[in-house]
C-alpha cells in the first residue's frame, strides 16, 4: 500500500515524484490505479539514472580537466627543457677555448728558433743605442734577426679573429717558444759581449736544428745559423774577442747533435754547452792558411763532416746502390763541384801575386770532394774518376779572385738546395757543408744576406752560373733543379 499524502488546505496535492509517475501512468492507456507499484518502482530507476548521469558528467568534467592540467604541464616541462638545453649550449660555445693545437718537433723548432729570433733582435737594437760606436753592426745584426724570424715563423691561418683584425693569426705557441720580451725601459741593455755568446749558440742551436726539421724549415734555419755564426765572427773582430766557435771546415755532424755537440741546448741537457777549443774569428784564415803549408790542407772530417759508416764492402753493396737516390745523386755532384773548385784555386794561385791563400782554399776543397766521395761509397755508388784538367775560361784568367768569390758564392745557393733535397741521413752533412761554403763565400768579398744561399729564390732568379763564369758549361745538376756551383768546366 502507497501512502498519498492528503490535499493541503488549498485542497492541492503535492506533486512529487510519485505522484506525478502515478499520474503519468494513471494517464496512460491501459495503466490502471491498482498498478501504482509499478509505478513506485519505476520511478526508481528513473531516480537512480538521474544520479548515475550525473556522476558520469561530473567525471567526465573532472577527466577533461585533468587532461588539460596534464597536457599544460608537460608543455611547460618541455618548454623548460628547451630554454635550458639552449642557454647551455650557448654558454659552452661562447665560453669555451678552441683546443691546444699539437705541434711537431719541426714546427716546435720554428716556434722557438723564432722567439730566440726576435729576443736577440731587441737585444741588438737596445745594445746598439747604448753603444753608438757599435750601432752600426749591431743595427745590422737585428735586422738579419728579424728578417729571419719572419722567414722562420708558422703560416699564419685564420682563427676567430675579431672583426677589424689587419692579420688571423694561429693559437698562441706554448709559453716554451713565446718569443723573448722585449727590454723594458729600465732595464740595462744586453752588453755586446753577452750578446756576441747568446749570437754564437743561436746559430749552432739553429744548424742543430735544421738536422731533423722539414725540408722546407731545414733550409731557413741552416741558413739563418750560418748567417749568425757569420754575426758572431764580424761582432767578435769588432770586440776583439775570440767567439769560441770551431773553424767551420772542422764542424761535424757530430757537433751538431743537440745532447752532446757543440750544439747542445743547456735546457734540454741540463749541462752546459760543450765549447770547442778552436776559436774562429780573424784567425780562421790563418788556420786554413797552416793547412795549405802543411800540404795535406784540411782533414777528411772537415767542411761536412765524418762519415759515419766506411765505404761498404763488395760484399754489402752486391751491385746494389744504397739510400734515396736523392742522396747519391746530391753527393756526386758534390764531388765533382768540389774537384772542379780544387782545381780553379789551383789555377787561381798561379794568378794571384800571393798563392798561399789560394792554395789553402784548394786543399779545403779537395777534403770536402773527398767527404763527400766516401759517403758516396758507403751508399755502395763509386764516384767518377777526377779528370786530369778542366777548362778555364777567359773571365776567369782576367779577375780570378772575382770568379772565385762567385764560385764560393754558388757554393753556397748549391749546398742550401741540398739541405732541403737529401735525407736526414746525409743532412747534417749538407748542414756543415752550407755553413762552410757561406763563411768561404763572405771571406771572399761576398756581401752577407740574412738568408745566405736563399737570396736568389727571394730575387727570383735561379742562381745558375752566368755564361762566362768558371765552370758554367759543365755544372752538373742537382737533385730538386739545383744547379750545381760554377768551376772550371771537364776538359
Amino acid at each position: 500500500m502507497v501512502f498519498v499524502p492528503g490535499p493541503d488546505r488549498h485542497g492541492c496535492l503535492p506533486l512529487d515524484d510519485v505522484v506525478l509517475q502515478e499520474y503519468r501512468h494513471s494517464a496512460t492507456p491501459g495503466v490502471w490505479q491498482g498498478e501504482t507499484g509499478t509505478a513506485v518502482a519505476s520511478s526508481d530507476t528513473v531516480i537512480n539514472r538521474a544520479q548515475a548521469g550525473g556522476q558520469q558528467e561530473r567525471g567526465a568534467r573532472l577527466a577533461t580537466a585533468a587532461g588539460t592540467a596534464i597536457r599544460w604541464s608537460a608543455w611547460l616541462v618541455g618548454l623548460f627543457v628547451v630554454v635550458l638545453l639552449a642557454v647551455g649550449a650557448w654558454l659552452l660555445l661562447g665560453s669555451a677555448e678552441p683546443p691546444a693545437r699539437v705541434y711537431s718537433p719541426s714546427e716546435q723548432a720554428q716556434l722557438d728558433a723564432e722567439g730566440r729570433y726576435r729576443g736577440l733582435a731587441a737585444d741588438a737594437r737596445a745594445a746598439a743605442a747604448a753603444d753608438p760606436a757599435l750601432a752600426e753592426r749591431l743595427s745590422a745584426i737585428a735586422s738579419d734577426l728579424e728578417e729571419q724570424a719572419a722567414a722562420v715563423s708558422l703560416p699564419r691561418s685564420p682563427s676567430r679573429a675579431p672583426a677589424g683584425a689587419d692579420a688571423p693569426t694561429d693559437p698562441p705557441p706554448p709559453a716554451s717558444a713565446a718569443a723573448a720580451p722585449a727590454p723594458s725601459p729600465t732595464a740595462a741593455p744586453a752588453d755586446p759581449v753577452s750578446l756576441l755568446a747568446m749570437l754564437r749558440d743561436s746559430s749552432l742551436r739553429s744548424l742543430s736544428d735544421a738536422v731533423d726539421a722539414e725540408p722546407g724549415p731545414a733550409r731557413v734555419l741552416a741558413s739563418a745559423g750560418a748567417n749568425q755564426w757569420r754575426q758572431a765572427v764580424l761582432l767578435g773582430g769588432v770586440l776583439g774577442v775570440g767567439t769560441e766557435l770551431p773553424a767551420a771546415e772542422a764542424l761535424t755532424a757530430e757537433d751538431l747533435d743537440p745532447e752532446q755537440g757543440a750544439s747542445a741546448d743547456p735546457a734540454r741537457s741540463g749541462t752546459p754547452a760543450s765549447v770547442p777549443a778552436t776559436s774562429e774569428g780573424a784567425a780562421s784564415e790563418g788556420a786554413a792558411s797552416e793547412g795549405a803549408a802543411s800540404g795535406d790542407g784540411a782533414s777528411g772530417d772537415g767542411a761536412s763532416g765524418p762519415t759515419t759508416a766506411g765505404p761498404a764492402t763488395p760484399e754489402e753493396c752486391a751491385g746494389t746502390p744504397l739510400g734515396p737516390d736523392a742522396d747519391r745523386q746530391a753527393l756526386l755532384g758534390a764531388t765533382r763541384a768540389e774537384e772542379q773548385a780544387r782545381y780553379g784555386y789551383e789555377v787561381a794561385a798561379a794568378l794571384l801575386p800571393d798563392p798561399a791563400p789560394a792554395l789553402a782554399l784548394s786543399a779545403t776543397h779537395r777534403a770536402a770532394a773527398d767527404t763527400a766521395a766516401e759517403r758516396l761509397a758507403a751508399l755502395c755508388e763509386p764516384a767518377a774518376p777526377a779528370p786530369a784538367g778542366h777548362a778555364v775560361g777567359p773571365a776567369f784568367r782576367a779577375d780570378p779572385a772575382a770568379a772565385l768569390r762567385d764560385l764560393e758564392q754558388d757554393h753556397t745557393e748549391f749546398y742550401a738546395g741540398l739541405v732541403a733535397t737529401v735525407s736526414t741521413a746525409e743532412r747534417a752533412w749538407a748542414v756543415t757543408s752550407l755553413n762552410a761554403a757561406v763563411q768561404r763565400s763572405t771571406e771572399a768579398g761576398a756581401p752577407l744576406a740574412p738568408l745566405p744561399g736563399l737570396q736568389a729564390e727571394a730575387a727570383g732568379t735561379t742562381g745558375d752560373p752566368t755564361p762566362d763564369a768558371p765552370g758554367a758549361p759543365g755544372a752538373p745538376s742537382a737533385p730538386g733543379g739545383t744547379p750545381a756551383p760554377g768551376g772550371p768546366t771537364d776538359g
